[in-house]
């Protein structure tokens, strides 16, 4: 069954069995806002330190846009708690690095890629050595017709700090405005020179430590995630499950709540190594006279 079919199944089921459900969407504590301008900050995250996890969750809200305070105040753009991922605006400058500390986020191995601009090669370094890069070929034409070359790749595991070498980047043009390289989450977009300042979106996978996992329900549903930094070290996380159906977070004990007819829905899934939901089972029951008989069940593979 093609996941798109087994998806419009999944939501005429569980309309039909929830009619009567009183049950509202829920995202963040009690007593929290649930947005900041636009943007939706679903626990583990909070608008203040006491609406979330912990002091690297929380979000300032200002003039209606969300930053990560105690992350260098990045702009946060999205927050997706089933992908683990938070996404965050950075300023383009065309040699740098940057270290994430002692951070709970790593640089999404998934969401981003490398980007080169201009002519011959740049690369990532992480600890000094080479992990990933490409190289774009240019003519004379192209300096002639002020065409600026561009490659992409992507990287091969999470990172924790990375820095952009362009020592075998030929810069173009009168100020060498084409001679840039940068990691970016995949849907964005810079087109044409660069400019001296130029925002662009990076994806941050976010991790849950321990101590911070005692502080969370999970709905009684979790998994123990690892993430390879490859250098022989990783980082461990735990990742609640995502209520499928439901619209709430999974890290909130009022994320997920049984049916007002009696009925009970539960569902069974898999992650691979990545924290990414490959497979899931949706099975939704009515205790009765011999325990819990089964009503329906809706199963697909997304691999």
């Amino acid at each position: 069954m093609k996941l798109f079919q087994a998806y419009s199944l999944l939501i005429i089921i569980f309309v039909s069995f929830t009619a009567t459900s009183t049950a509202g969407s829920i995202y963040s504590k009690a007593g929290c806002a649930r947005f900041c301008g636009e943007v939706q900050i679903p626990y583990p995250f909070g608008i203040g330190v006491n609406c979330s996890v912990s002091e690297w969750y929380a979000v300032d809200c200002n003039s209606s846009t969300p930053y990560l305070s105690a992350l260098n105040n990045l702009e946060v753009l999205e927050i997706n708690v089933d992908m683990q991922m938070v996404a965050v605006n950075v300023s383009l400058i065309s040699d740098y690095s940057i270290d994430l500390g002692r951070s709970p986020f790593l640089f999404s191995r998934l969401h981003n890629r490398f980007v080169v601009r201009g002519c011959g090669n740049a690369v990532i370094l992480d600890h000094g050595g080479v992990i990933t890069g490409c190289s774009t070929i240019c003519t004379q034409n192209d300096t002639l017709d002020d065409i600026c070359r561009s490659c992409e790749t992507t990287i091969p595991h999470y990172l924790k700090s990375y820095k952009v070498d362009l020592a075998g980047l030929e810069r173009l043009g009168g100020d060498g405005n084409c001679g840039y390289a940068y990691l970016a989450d995949r849907s964005s977009r810079i087109f044409g020179r660069y400019s001296g300042y130029s925002d662009f979106r990076i994806s941050l996978l976010w991790t849950i430590s321990d101590r911070d996992f005692h502080k969370l329900s999970c709905c009684s549903k979790w998994h123990r995630l690892k993430f390879d930094l490859g250098d022989g070290t990783s980082v461990e996380s735990w990742k609640c499950n995502y209520s499928l159906p439901y619209n709430a977070s999974p890290y909130l004990l009022d994320g997920c709540k049984s049916m007002s007819d009696g009925r009970v829905c539960n569902y069974g899934d898999t992650y691979d190594d990545d924290g990414v939901l490959s497979s899931w089972n949706f099975t939704c029951s009515r205790k009765g006279h011999n325990g819990l008989s089964k009503n329906a069940i809706l199963g697909n593979d997304f691999q």
